[in-house]
């Protein structure tokens, strides 16, 4: 049985971190969520015209599903962030090889959003046809090198980055395995297009990620030999 006084090896990094660290690294995480459910659940699993002609009949909702979308790009950079720092001194390899593809993935969700922004201002002026600009915009990248580079950023770096990462946070510990598996699985179900906004399996997961992070136990001191230690 472990007295008060004797200290043992925490897993998380974050034992150490101060407790504005934490919120902020909590926040980052719920805020990554929610945004982004939030998103989907106002807008319509729309495509080209039928989106804009949607965006046209109700601007209200359309701005803030795109404006929560926006906002949910740098926030999930903040939760790459807070992976890193907490999967890095287990699994250095993996948890830097996901930061960099997340980071790929998401410059290509900013420019995703910067197409949608310009589709809402389309859809709100009225003096463009939907069908047209849809058309000339399309429904994904062509083949040309900008479209290609376009591609291997967002897709590769969206759908391979959250796995390489999720398991580095598997194998830290530092927060519940069964969160990591939620944002696997949320990847995993994007590719079958469900009846319902996919993105509440990753809020889901993010926020739990979230309350794990708030509740992990204060470091006491340093063993000096890289591992943090806590009292219980």
């Amino acid at each position: 049985m472990t007295s008060l006084d004797s200290p043992v090896r925490t897993a998380s990094p974050a034992a150490s971190w101060s407790v504005a660290a934490r919120v902020a690294g909590a926040l980052t995480l719920t805020l990554s969520g929610l945004l982004w459910a939030v998103a989907d659940l106002i807008e319509p699993d729309l495509n080209g015209a039928d989106s804009l002609t949607w965006t046209a009949a109700h601007p209200g909702p359309a701005g803030i599903a795109i404006t929560a979308d926006m906002l949910a790009t740098p926030c999930l950079l903040g939760a790459t962030a807070v992976w890193l720092l907490l999967s890095r001194r287990r699994s250095p390899r993996l948890a830097w090889a996901g930061a960099v593809l997340l980071v790929l993935g998401l410059t290509g969700q900013a420019m995703i959003m910067g197409v949608g922004l310009v589709g809402y201002m389309v859809a709100r002026s009225g003096e463009i046809d939907p069908a047209v600009f849809s058309a000339v915009v399309g429904d994904g990248p062509d083949p040309s090198l900008p479209g290609t580079v376009f591609m291997a950023m967002f897709f590769v770096g969206a759908f391979v980055g959250i796995v390489v990462m999720m398991v580095a946070v598997w194998r830290s510990r530092a927060l519940p395995r069964a969160a990591a598996a939620l944002l696997v699985a949320f990847q995993l179900t994007e590719l079958v297009n469900p009846p319902f906004p996919s993105t509440l399996i990753a809020a889901a997961g993010l926020v739990w990620m979230a309350v794990a992070l708030l509740r992990t136990p204060v470091a006491e001191s340093i063993d000096g030999r890289g591992g943090v230690m806590e009292r219980r």
